[in-house]
């Protein structure tokens, strides 16, 4: 009965141990409908982050796009690049930014390669204010009573100029 015990502990430690696999599917705030539509409408006006990019408008920067890819923690990781520019006909590439605090196995300053259908939600700042950022947007609508008024602040009435 003893070497059954130690068996079974051995193998808990072990597995305990061993390399992390990740959780299927999203991050769980990403389970919410109002993340999902969120999701739904950044891709719809996605064009309008394109011709910001394009345009060479002064009053337009910090452009970023929240693209999902893997990570040590989840299997459809969102995580926001910036820097982004275009590989080829059908790749892009995008750069985790200095502020990435997430601690999913990505780090501040690595080149992700993705497609356009991974493209979750993007943002641009428009004089100063941002544009788009539709997650983040429903992510403060998610908790209404919290006190985010300066984040709000941030962000244009509409995500769409």
């Amino acid at each position: 009965m003893k070497a059954p015990g130690l068996f079974l502990a051995l193998a808990l430690i072990a597995a305990c141990s061993g390399e992390r696999v990740a959780e299927e599917g999203p991050p769980p705030l990403y389970k919410y409908n109002a993340m999902k539509e969120a999701v739904a409408e950044a891709r719809q006006t996605l064009p309008v982050f394109w011709d910001a990019l394009q345009s060479g408008d002064p009053a337009y920067s910090d452009f970023a796009l929240n693209v999902t890819t893997s990570s040590d923690r989840y299997t459809e990781e969102h995580v926001w690049l910036a820097d982004i520019r275009q590989v080829n006909d059908a790749h892009y590439a995008g750069v985790v930014p200095e502020d990435h605090e997430i601690r999913d196995g990505l780090e501040a300053g690595d080149m992700i390669a993705f497609r356009p259908e991974q493209i979750a939600d993007w943002r641009f700042r428009e004089d100063g204010k941002f544009r788009g950022a539709y997650t983040t947007r429903a992510m403060m609508n998610l908790a209404p009573d919290a006190k985010i008024d300066n984040i709000r602040a941030m962000f244009h009435d509409s995500p769409v100029p």
